[in-house]
């Protein structure tokens, strides 16, 4: 009996007969982006593929330290795009979301399967795992470059193997990446617990404002907070995570203001909430316990609209 061949051979072959491969990841790059992105660069590059990693902004400063060698993008009729970690083309960066993707490799359930090729596992824990996995199956060589790149993605992810869908799995695939040269230490400090005085004070501008009704908490970054603070990045400094590990409530919330009609919301949940359900009535999604939506309202409307939205879903599932 014939079966289907598997979409990892599938994808293999593509990137064998490719002349040339940009990777690119979701706007606003968090670590597992980042981490995917520069660690299947690496790793493609030792393989012997040219390879250019395109980023919409300057990547925030914590992650910097990933010096990987980047290349021109080469457009050609054998250049192939990768999108990683990005549920949907719309959140991919901009001068991307209306071309042909190639192959969407993702872990997020919301994922919309936008490429012609897709492979998602939303059992994952990040999608630098699923990169760690392929890379593995397909016998290519992971640098130390890449294995650095992969780590980071997975510890920013599930914030330190604390996340629900830190499996076995995940601390194995850490574990071998350690074994091929990764600095767990290093890693951990740089991604997770390191903070610029730029970031620190745009923290104290949004925990100035922080608050709480019923099980929620929530607090505001605006542009004139980034700009008081001399934060150069579009992102929340990782104050997201911050706000998760407030014990008195169940929900956090973070609205990352982006001008003057467009803000980013991000929710964390404390508890079985699955905060993508909320964040897919705004057009996002994400993951049972982490989510977002990027919502094209003034501050005002949106705080308004998400909070009582996200109350209701409360109230909804605790009757």
């Amino acid at each position: 009996m014939n079966r289907e061949e598997p979409i990892s051979n599938i994808i293999l072959q593509r990137i064998d007969t490719a002349s040339s491969i940009t990777l690119v990841a979701h706007i606003r790059p968090d670590g597992d982006a980042i981490g995917s992105v520069l660690g299947f660069g690496s790793a493609l590059q030792a393989y012997g593929k040219p390879v250019s990693m395109a980023f919409e902004e300057t990547l925030p400063q914590r992650f910097r330290y990933l010096n990987i060698e980047n290349e021109p993008a080469i457009n050609g009729d054998e250049n192939i795009i990768i999108a990683l970690d990005c549920a949907d083309q719309p959140r991919m960066a901009k001068s991307f979301t209306d071309k042909h993707i190639d192959i969407n490799i993702d872990h997020h359930a919301t994922n919309t399967q936008f490429a012609t090729l897709n492979y998602v596992n939303d059992k994952a824990a990040a999608t630098a795992e699923i990169i760690f996995d392929l890379l593995q199956e397909w016998s290519m060589p992971i640098p130390v470059s890449a294995a650095n790149a992969l780590l980071m993605g997975i510890i920013t992810d599930t914030i330190g193997f604390r996340t629900p869908n830190t499996t076995a799995h995940t601390l194995r695939v850490a574990a071998q990446l350690m074994e091929k040269g990764a600095q767990l230490t290093d890693t951990y400090q740089r991604a997770l617990t390191d903070v610029s005085w730029e970031a620190s004070l745009l923290w104290s501008y949004a925990l100035s404002k922080l608050q709480k009704e019923e099980n929620i908490i929530y607090t505001v970054i605006t542009c004139e907070d980034r700009e008081k603070s001399g934060y150069a990045g579009r992102d929340d400094a990782d104050l997201t995570n911050f706000l998760s590990s407030i014990q008195d409530a169940e929900i956090s919330i973070l609205f990352n203001q982006q001008g003057e009609n467009a803000c980013k919301v991000s929710w964390r949940s404390r508890s079985e909430v699955n905060v993508a359900t909320i964040a897919a009535q705004f057009g996002g999604g994400g993951h049972p316990a982490a989510a977002g939506a990027e919502i094209g309202l003034s501050l005002q409307k949106t705080q308004q609209d998400v909070l009582r939205a996200t109350k209701n879903y409360l109230k909804k599932i605790h009757n």
